[in-house]
């Protein structure tokens, strides 16, 4: 119950917490903080009439901006996340090396079905080709592709240009150049072309693989037998160079063996010379070197010449 004599017609009056320490802030730090809030309310408002302010540029893209007011812009976005005004809205590109695929397999390439590259070669003859170009889209003139040709930039420039050039660099060689060892080499030439033919457009052709060459059947078993019988051949030449080293090693070693039987019968022929010189000085020696070898031996009984005389065993 409320006594007259306490009632404030003011109200209460509110006492200050001793415990609560008051903050003064600045009037020049309060009119930021209130206009900075109200820019904050009205972005919000903005992303959320016209479109998310904050866009995400990923890795291996690049983002190309679009105003409302004045078409495509230079100036692209790198990896991140950026605000852009809500009249800009951004197109994002990849600038990784991509892959484009022509190919006869239908589970291949970036056309569903029979896709391979048909070309004439100077002799005449229709060759399939399945062919994968390895690409990427320089950063700095993404803006420029987004201009010129937009997304599907790879089917409006890129797709044609490797039919013109495969079947330009085809017309000049022979179907056994680009069936055999030749290949890497049309492929290399391929790719020169396609650089040239693409880098206005801001293109980078990094690789181009010749995966597959399709020729007409009688031509195909025709470079068969030919390259089989090269083959043959040069596995004659292997055999004719190993059996030509072999005789030279029996001619080597038939030599070494005729010189040692010389030397052999050099040496006792010298001998014998020597034996026969001795001899005929000393004729006895044969009969010394007789009794030496019988010295040696277990002798019993001996018979010899009469002329000879007697031989008995000292021993008996």
């Amino acid at each position: 119950m409320v006594m007259e004599d306490d009632w404030d017609p003011k109200g209460p009056k509110r006492t200050k917490d001793p415990q609560m320490p008051e903050i003064n802030i600045p009037p020049m730090v309060a009119n930021i903080l209130r206009g900075g809030a109200i820019v904050l309310v009205i972005l919000l408002i903005f992303s959320a009439v016209f479109g998310s302010i904050f866009v995400s540029v990923g890795a291996g893209q690049v983002g190309v901006k679009f105003s409302q007011f004045g078409g495509v812009m230079d100036d692209e976005l790198g990896e991140g996340l950026h605000i852009v005004p809500p009249w800009i809205s951004v197109t994002k590109y990849s600038v990784r090396s991509e892959m484009y695929t022509m190919s006869g397999r239908a589970a291949e390439g970036e056309v569903v079905g029979d896709d391979q590259i048909n070309a004439l070669t100077n002799e005449g003859l229709t060759l399939g080709l399945d062919i994968s170009v390895r690409y990427r889209l320089v950063a700095d003139d993404a803006s420029v592709v987004h201009s010129k040709l937009g997304t599907s930039y790879a089917q409006k420039i890129i797709r044609p240009t490797i039919k013109s050039v495969i079947r330009e660099v085809v017309s000049g060689q022979t179907a056994m150049a680009i069936y055999g060892e030749q290949r890497d080499l049309v492929a290399t030439e391929m790719q020169l072309e396609m650089e040239k033919a693409l880098v206005g457009d801001g293109i980078i052709v990094e690789e181009v693989l010749l995966r597959n060459v399709q020729l007409p059947t009688k031509i195909a078993d025709a470079i068969e037998s030919k390259l089989q019988a090269d083959q043959d051949a040069q596995r004659m030449i292997f055999v004719k160079q190993k059996e030509q080293l072999e005789a030279e090693r029996r001619i080597i070693e038939a030599n070494g063996i005729a010189n040692a039987t010389i030397v052999e019968a050099t040496g006792e022929a010298e001998a014998l010379r020597l034996v026969n010189q001795e001899l005929s000085k000393n004729p006895k020696l044969i009969n010394y070197k007789y009794i030496q070898m019988l010295e040696s031996q277990e002798v019993q009984t001996l018979i010899v010449p009469s002329d000879q005389g007697i031989i008995l065993d000292a021993t008996a």
